[in-house]
C-alpha cells in the first residue's frame, strides 16, 4: 500500500513557525497557529475555517510570536467605523489584492491608490460666498471613501457604495 504525504507535513529539517493569533476585532486570542513561512503584515491566513489578514506583529511570548489579525472579510460601512481598522486600511491597503462587492456586482483588483479624505456638502447655514466647492473632513463620519484599483484601468470607487471588502492578500 502506498500512502501519499500530506501537504501539511513538514519535510525533515524544516521548522514550523509558531504564532499566537490575536483577533483585533473581538480583542481575544484565537489560539496557536503554525506556518512553514514567516508571516508578515498584509498576509492572509486561514484559521479554523475563517480567513484573517495580519495587521500587526506583536512582542514574542515564550517561543510563539503574537500577531494581531482582523477578519479578511470587512463589512461596510460597519467594520470601518472601528478606528483601529480604518487606520490600518489607510496605512496598508495600497498594494493589497482585494475584492469589493455588493448585491449587484463584484470588482477584484490590486489597490494602487487610496484617498482617505471624506467629501461632503458643507453646512446649509454658511452663506453662498463662504461655501467652498468641496469640503474635506479628516474624521470618519463622512460620506465617501475613494480608492483606485485595477492597474490596467484605474477607476475611482466609492467604497461605501459596496457592502463588503474581501482582502485577498499582498
Amino acid at each position: 500500500m502506498i500512502l501519499s504525504r500530506s501537504r501539511k507535513e513538514v519535510r525533515k529539517g524544516e521548522l514550523m513557525n509558531k504564532y499566537e493569533l490575536f483577533n483585533e476585532k473581538t480583542a481575544q486570542f484565537l489560539g496557536p497557529y503554525s506556518s512553514d513561512k514567516m508571516l508578515e503584515k498584509g498576509d492572509v491566513l486561514t484559521f479554523q475555517g475563517d480567513k484573517y489578514f495580519v495587521v500587526n506583529l506583536m512582542i514574542p511570548s515564550e517561543s510563539k510570536l503574537r500577531i494581531a489579525v482582523w477578519p479578511a472579510i470587512i463589512n461596510l460601512p460597519g467594520d470601518i467605523e472601528d478606528l483601529r481598522l480604518l487606520h490600518w486600511i489607510q496605512q496598508n491597503i495600497i498594494g493589497l489584492k482585494i475584492r469589493i462587492s455588493n448585491n449587484k456586482n463584484s470588482i477584484e483588483g490590486e489597490v494602487i491608490s487610496y484617498w482617505p479624505g471624506r467629501r461632503f456638502v458643507p453646512s446649509d447655514n454658511l452663506k453662498p460666498n463662504e461655501r467652498p466647492e468641496t469640503y474635506y473632513a479628516e474624521e470618519y463620519p463622512g460620506r465617501l471613501e475613494i480608492l483606485s484599483i485595477e492597474p490596467d484601468n484605474p477607476t475611482m470607487i466609492d467604497l461605501l457604495s459596496f457592502s463588503m471588502i474581501e482582502i485577498l492578500g499582498n
